[in-house]
């Protein structure tokens, strides 16, 4: 016992020496207090921060629950039938690509109660849970899915007899993911409008300058997302103790459609115009369900008016554009650091299995930490340029590419593993000649989940630390009540996370078939 958790207790040692250093020679920007003066704030606040603890994870595990469940039960039908997948995908992608500081003041106004939060904990969850939830339905064992279908199940008993179990590793990937993120999701609905609860809390604490509360907050939900994190992972090994030992990733269904490129083109085209469709049917049904207000809720029509064919429309796009071209490259920076980071560290991690118990607690407490309230920190410490939003975007890429490549990492074939091993090689020569190979479909499931994630991620830190980019612009329009830019620039967000996303998707086809064993036999 004491072996299994000395390495964590080492690695969360090795932060609080950190911690200690920095705020002692950062002391003249009193942005970062000392561990002693946090725990006593923490003990002194002890009874508010019970009450408001109790509400947060009310509303987070309610938003947890149904997310999750929704997300599951779309990958299944997006597995069963893909005509479903291909129009609906788009609508999934981009619900997660709606930047938070433009739909959580419409939550507030449409949904009573706590529902805004547990709608946005629910949205914090839905994506990543549906990408892992699909990518391991996916990979399960194609001799197996053969074999049922030879004695005469249906497609149904293959999902319940193959797929499902083949799919635990990666949902459970997905719902660790999940669990901070709902945490984070629900804060941030606080954050925005509330009368109780952790984000409120930290409305207050950083609208009265209290540094050491703003962290002592920070730090309770740090831990509650641990505990959320630590949960979900004792529950995976309890439910899937097969996981990392697989014989074979599998191949998935061996069954491929061999059509010309311009009968694929036309069918994507097909796709793309129905999931466009759908897209706009359901935004003036949402419209015309809730009843709202033309003044703040704006139609399709009139997002393409302000953009073009309004008298001002020419001046409306060249700001939107200037914004997002700044967005863009925070976001990319941000994502290639976090992206650089997290694969070294899950080679590492997989490699060498005292440095995960070590340091897989220190990279939960880092994506736990609420980036509303730690941005105007980090900026105050890295400077509102560049650095300091590469920082804030590079943990938000940082722990879904960490936990996703590791699982990726693991699944390699035993027995490739120990042909390597046997011939000499080493535990780097294991990862550079078999386990990066069978990681690929899990990192390119990372960068789907990643991409999208460091637009909001830069969005975020605009918002909070810069003052510059899309995050900027659409809060000031928010509050200025210029509603027309504030949907023009969500729309234009989630274009472009939508497109990126389907950028991902293909290059990753080629990619895979040509470098993954699981997918050259296709």
């Amino acid at each position: 016992m004491i072996k299994r958790v000395l390495p964590g207790a080492v690695g969360l040692a090795l932060v609080l020496v950190v911690w200690f250093a920095l705020s002692g020679l950062l002391a003249d920007l009193r942005a970062i207090p000392s561990p002693v003066d946090v725990v006593g704030q923490i003990w002194d606040d002890r009874s508010a921060l019970a009450s408001n603890i109790g509400v947060t994870l009310r509303e987070a595990m309610v938003g947890y629950l149904w997310g999750n469940l929704a997300a599951i039960v779309l990958a299944v039908l997006f597995v069963r039938l893909p005509a479903v997948e291909r129009v609906l995908l788009r609508l999934a992608i981009a619900s997660y690509c709606v930047p938070l500081v433009a739909i959580a003041p419409i939550l507030v106004v449409v949904l009573p109660g706590d529902a805004p939060k547990e709608t946005l904990a629910a949205l914090s969850v839905f994506f990543t849970t549906l990408v892992a939830t699909v990518v391991g339905l996916r990979s399960s064992d194609a001799t197996a899915v053969d074999l049922v279908r030879a004695y005469g199940g249906s497609a149904w008993q293959t999902l319940w007899l193959v797929r499902i179990r083949a799919a635990l590793p990666s949902l459970f990937a997905g719902l660790r993911i999940a669990a901070p993120a709902a945490l984070l999701g629900a804060i941030i609905g606080e954050y925005l409008g509330a009368s109780q609860g952790l984000g409120v809390a930290l409305v207050q604490a950083q609208s009265s300058f209290e540094v050491a509360r703003t962290w002592g907050i920070a730090l309770v939900i740090s831990a509650l997302a641990g505990l959320l994190y630590a949960a979900t992972s004792v529950i995976a090994r309890l439910l899937t103790p097969w996981a990392g030992r697989l014989l074979d990733v599998g191949t998935g269904d061996t069954s491929t459609r061999r059509s010309g490129r311009l009968a694929r083109a036309l069918e994507t085209t097909g796709f793309l115009l129905a999931s466009v469709a759908v897209t706009l049917l359901g935004w003036y049904a949402l419209l015309r369900l809730f009843d709202l207000n033309g003044y703040f809720a704006k139609t399709p029509a009139d997002v393409f008016h302000y953009a073009f064919s309004d008298a001002d429309a020419g001046a409306h796009r060249d700001e939107l554009l200037a914004a997002l071209k700044v967005t863009l490259v925070d976001a990319a920076v941000g994502y290639l650091v976090g992206t650089a980071v997290a694969v070294l560290m899950a080679i590492v991690v997989v490699t060498v299995r005292a440095v995960e118990q070590t340091m897989m607690p220190v990279a939960v407490v880092m994506r736990s930490v609420p980036l509303v309230a730690m941005a105007p920190l980090i900026a105050l410490v890295f400077g509102r340029g560049l650095v300091g939003v590469t920082v804030i975007v590079a943990l938000v890429v940082f722990f879904p590419t960490l936990v996703n490549l590791t699982v990726g990492l693991r699944a390699a074939p035993t027995p490739a593993c120990e042909v390597v091993t046997s011939m000499g090689g080493s535990a780097f020569h294991t990862v550079t000649k078999v386990r990066i190979q069978y990681a690929l479909p899990a990192l390119f499931a990372s960068a789907r989940i990643a991409v999208p994630a460091a637009i909001g991620g830069a969005t975020l830190a605009e918002w909070l630390a810069t003052g510059k980019g899309l995050g900027s612009l659409l809060v000031v329009a928010y509050s200025s009540s210029r509603f027309g830019t504030l949907w023009a620039g969500a729309v234009l967000v989630v274009v472009v996370s939508v497109g990126l996303y389907a950028l991902i998707g293909a290059v990753e086809r080629p990619v895979l078939r040509r470098y993954t064993p699981q997918h050259s036999t296709r």
